[in-house]
This record gives C-alpha cells, structure tokens and sequence, in this order.
C-alpha cells in the first residue's frame, strides 16, 4: 500500500476518489457525496460539475453523476487536429438554419464511447421549447443523435436513416436525429432536432428530416471539405 502523502490538497484528493467512484460504475448523488466526503451539498456539487466539465463525469435525467467519457472508452478521443471547439464552430451556422426553417431546437451530437454529447445547440423561439442542453452528455442507447450512429432500430424517411427518441431520455421530449456521413468523423457526429412531445406529429416526419439531412450534408462540407 502506497504511503498517504504528506503534503494534499483536500479538494484534489477528494476529486480524486470520486473518479476512482465513477470508474468502478458507481452511481453518485449529490447527497451521498456530501455526506460520504464529509463536506457541504455545494461543494460536493462543485466537485461534480468540474468533473462533468473535464469529462470524468456525466449527468442522468435523475440528476446522477455516472462515469463520463473519458472514462468510458479510448474511442472517445478526437482525431488529431480536431477540436470540439471547431466542430462546435462549423456546425453552428447550418443549426441556425434548422431552427429557423422548422422553429423547434437544433443540435449536433458526437459519440463519445457510452455517451453522445451534445456540442452545439441552437434554441427556437417558441415559448414552450427544449432548452439549450450544450455540453451534457448522454446516454447514446437513448439519445437521437446516439441511437442514429449505433444504427438502433431506424427508420427509413425518404431514403433517410432515422433515428427518433420519443420521451427516452426526458419525459415529454421527443427527438430526431441522423447521422453526418463525414470521412474525418465516421460515426462519429450526428445532427438532431427536439421538441415537445405534445408538439411531435408523424406527419411533419418528412419536412422535418429533409431540413436535418440537409444540415447534415453542410456540416459534412465544412469538415470535409468538399
């Protein structure tokens, strides 16, 4: 056993066994850490947070913490020379078009192991919307966007894979999602649009994935180049 050392930082080691937590498969909650750690509720969710942050951590539709994708899969690892930041910053411009055409929220996903995160969203105007979820990662068996490039049970909407997650992951939120057949990122991103259920109606399907297709395609140029 190794020797406890003499000089530590609390929050540091505190960090550092709650990834030791999440690693194992463990299922946190703010509660429980407060009170295993012996510090306050604030704390402990600062912890967590700058744990969901760097990617050690990931937040459920219960407010769990699981273990996040840098734990989770060496597949999680971007290609050299691709960012998040410049996904983020291609992908935007063709959002912004989705959500201006179908006026419900846009997004892009990338597969991160066990979780699809959501690194660009554009939200739409309407007073009952879904919310900017930028940054949250989840869980890709249940997500659009996920379940689009895990080929989970998709449907065919005008020669187009599709993939829906109605009240999956959140109740009363119904999402569509198809994958972005980009050569640099194979599998790997996806571009997704969500709504209110009471607001979901079959037969928008169409329109709906004829607008995601075309977004997918531009963000594939601006990757790709061509």
């Amino acid at each position: 056993m190794q020797n406890t050392p003499r000089y530590s930082l609390a929050s540091v080691d505190n960090a550092l066994r709650l990834v030791r937590l999440l690693q194992s498969g463990e299922v946190l909650q703010v509660s429980s850490v407060a009170r295993n750690l012996e510090i306050g509720r604030s704390t402990a969710h600062r912890l967590l947070s700058m744990l969901v942050h760097h990617g050690f951590a990931a937040q459920g539709p219960n407010r769990e913490y699981v273990r996040g994708p840098a734990l989770s899969d060496p597949s999680a690892v971007l290609p050299e020379g691709i960012t998040v930041a410049d996904l983020r910053f291609k992908a935007l411009p063709s959002l912004r078009k989705v959500t201006d055409a179908v006026n419900e929220t846009s997004n892009v996903q990338l597969l991160l192991g066990e979780f699809a995160r959501v690194i660009a969203s554009v939200e739409c105007e309407n007073a009952l919307r879904v919310s900017n979820r930028e940054g949250q990662n989840l869980p890709a068996r249940r997500s659009s966007g996920g379940r689009a490039l895990l080929d989970l049970d998709l449907q065919n909407v005008s020669g187009i894979p599709l993939a829906v997650n109605d009240q999956g992951i959140e109740e009363g939120i119904t999402a569509l999602g198809i994958p972005v057949p980009s050569s640099a990122l194979p599998k790997r991103l996806a571009v997704s649009i969500a709504m209110p259920s009471s607001r979901f109606n079959i037969a928008h399907l169409p329109n709906l994935v004829q607008h995601l297709n075309i977004a997918a395609q531009e963000i594939r140029v601006a990757l790709d180049g061509r």
